[in-house]
């Protein structure tokens, strides 16, 4: 039973008098426009001149959603809220600060070719939904061109780290209101047979949590375990795995369950050795065993349950018919569209005796989004940059400098957990996956020395 539907029923359009109050108000409209330019004209300077607007409006993210769910009103198909205003502010200034300000040299130029090709193909196919899907999208990967600076700093950094981490508990711990009837759920599911409301910490889905505890849960880990720190912040990070980990269970997200292990056997490899991993996979499996039952119920569904295969409603959940779908979709719109993509990701004239298709807008697998999307060119130029990510943040765990290996060993675990949810969930069609996957990844190629010397894009670390 799933209810995302009734969630995003949108309020009804404004009266005629409301609407005649807003034609009357129009004519001052230019003037007010005027007026906030040169007030945005004295502004910018300072803006360009000072990081302290990114710092605030990365660590406020998981406020401002929690804020999703009281519109102003509608665009199209866009319902405007906070969030929106918010995201159109941080896409301004980014693109002001882009444009005023020269980035570091050492930040690759790839994301701007896979931005340009990804507004390419929503011009040449514009829908409303695509408009959408590129603005969120445009936002969250400008911060890899203005985040690095600060977040490159390691006292910068460890503020950052902290705040975030104490940002998080908010929806963290409004799941354990959730659980205890004081707040309603927001999402329902049919898990063992019956109707089961599935924390959230109050946001409309509980992966808009995963997606906030796959960024979290590596800082807490370096937060809790790098002895530079106090004991006050190490006991507090070891407290926010331990009721984050809580809050995870009731999302009832196995997806989630396995990557937030996984992230977190990686973090203990990289910086304890394999018999730590080893001991603590042993740890893993013995709770695996004694939760076998409640597992079971959870993981039991979505299974092949016919012989029809992966492209039946049965195949998780059905996930693999959508997959299916959405990919021939992709192959039936023809060479442009294989090479450009299709603009957004949604099918265009579903069959309607499809009952039992998820949704007509959710490939539910970010890969397969951005092929539809943005085509062959898109998933390219993604894999790409995703691919540096990964091969940097490598380079950065032979650095002598602490504060690089830290960086390295923060962002692995992030990337482990954005590719594995990528298969079936789509992390980078919500802001909050973009924002903070393009603004650590920025960090990799800022973060400074390393081996005495400054490491330039595509050099080794390694000294010869």
């Amino acid at each position: 039973m799933n209810t995302s539907d009734a969630l995003n029923q949108r309020r009804e359009l404004p009266s005629p008098a409301w609407r005649s109050a807003g034609e009357t108000a129009a004519s001052g409209l230019g003037a007010l426009v005027v007026g906030i330019g040169l007030l945005l004209q004295l502004l910018f300077r300072g803006f360009a001149a000072s990081d302290s607007w990114i710092f605030g409006l990365l660590v406020t993210k998981p406020l401002i959603d929690l804020t999703w769910h009281w519109p102003f009103f509608d665009f199209g198909v866009q319902e405007v809220n906070a969030q929106t205003i918010v995201g159109l502010i941080a896409l301004s200034l980014n693109l002001i600060l882009l444009i005023q300000r020269p980035w570091d040299h050492r930040i690759p130029r790839i994301t701007l070719i896979f931005l340009a090709f990804a507004s390419f193909s929503v011009l040449c196919t514009p829908t409303a939904e695509g408009f959408n899907e590129l603005l969120r999208l445009l936002t969250g990967a400008t911060f890899f061109y203005s985040a690095g600076s600060l977040l490159a700093k390691e006292k910068q950094f460890d503020r950052f780290a902290k705040v975030l981490v104490v940002v998080v508990s908010i929806p963290v711990l409004l799941s354990f209101l959730q659980l205890a009837g004081a707040i309603n759920y927001y999402y329902w599911d049919w898990i063992g047979g019956g109707a089961v409301g599935r924390v959230s910490g109050t946001y409309p889905t509980p992966l808009s949590l995963v997606y906030l505890l796959i960024y979290s849960c590596p800082l807490a880990f370096y937060l809790s375990t790098e002895k530079k720190h106090s004991p006050s912040t190490r006991f507090c990070g070891r407290v926010f795995l331990v009721v984050a980990s809580i809050a995870l269970i009731f999302t009832y997200h196995r997806a989630g369950y396995i990557t937030i292990v996984l992230q977190g056997l990686l973090w203990v490899y990289l910086t304890r050795g394999k018999k730590a991993a080893g001991a603590l996979l042993i740890v893993v499996g013995l709770i695996v065993v004694l939760s076998f039952g409640s597992l079971a119920t959870l993981f039991g569904g979505g299974q092949v349950t016919t012989d029809s295969g992966v492209v039946d409603d049965e195949f998780l959940r059905g996930r693999g018919f959508q997959w299916f779908l959405f990919l021939n979709s992709y192959v039936s719109s023809g060479p442009f569209h294989w090479i450009f993509g299709n603009g957004g990701s949604v099918i265009p004239d579903l069959d309607p005796k499809l009952t039992y298709v998820l949704s007509p807008e959710e490939p539910h697998s970010d890969f397969i989004r951005i092929l539809h999307a943005y085509g062959i060119v898109g998933l390219v130029g993604y894999l790409t940059i995703f691919g540096l990510f990964i091969k940097r943040a490598l380079r950065l765990l032979s650095c002598k400098n602490e504060f690089a290996r830290d960086v390295g060993r923060i962002m692995l675990p992030v990337l482990l957990a954005v590719l594995l949810l990528s298969i079936t969930t789509e992390p980078m069609r919500y802001p909050s996956g973009v924002w903070y996957l393009f603004a650590l990844g920025s960090t990799l190629f800022c973060v400074g020395n390393c081996n005495g010397h400054v490491v330039a894009v595509g050099e080794s670390s390694v000294r010869p």
